[in-house]
């Protein structure tokens, strides 16, 4: 529970903490194959049953298994991702397009001309996780926005 001087949810640690996400895939050579070849992420660590890669900052671990949904669970995570900048946004695309990444969802771009100006596509790992990237074109207009 943060206190009440507290001016965000980071004060009431005393080191930052780093994002940790845990998705599953029957798979895991396909899955290590996808995160270390196609995305450009760092093994951190291989188990019999998982497998765990340094994310963009963050951590994420493959666990292999059907994973919630097949199990009949709602899993609560519709898709994760990166919010990057707008040209890593468009070089993602260009090094995916050559690569040729089949899309969930194609890269889209909205608002444009406007100060919304957005970007967006999602691709799905082995396990059928969705990953989403995004970008927008002046990013601090729309922090200040609240989005």
């Amino acid at each position: 529970m943060a206190n009440k001087n507290s001016s965000g949810p980071l004060d009431e640690f005393t080191r930052r903490p780093s994002l940790r996400i845990v998705v599953w895939c029957p798979d895991l050579a396909a899955a290590r194959r996808f995160y270390e070849d196609t995305l450009g992420c760092r093994l951190a660590s291989s188990e019999a049953d998982a497998v765990s890669f340094e994310f963009f900052g963050g951590r994420l671990r493959v666990q292999q298994g059907a994973g919630p949904a097949a199990q009949g669970m709602v899993s609560g995570v519709a898709e994760f991702g990166l919010d990057t900048g707008w040209e890593d946004w468009h070089r993602a695309v260009d090094h995916l397009n050559y690569i040729g990444v089949q899309y969930a969802s194609p890269p889209t771009i909205t608002g444009r001309g406007s100060p919304q100006e957005a970007a967006h596509f999602s691709i799905e790992d082995p396990g059928g996780n969705r990953l989403g990237f995004s970008a927008s074109r002046e990013p601090a207009k729309s922090e200040k926005q609240g989005a």
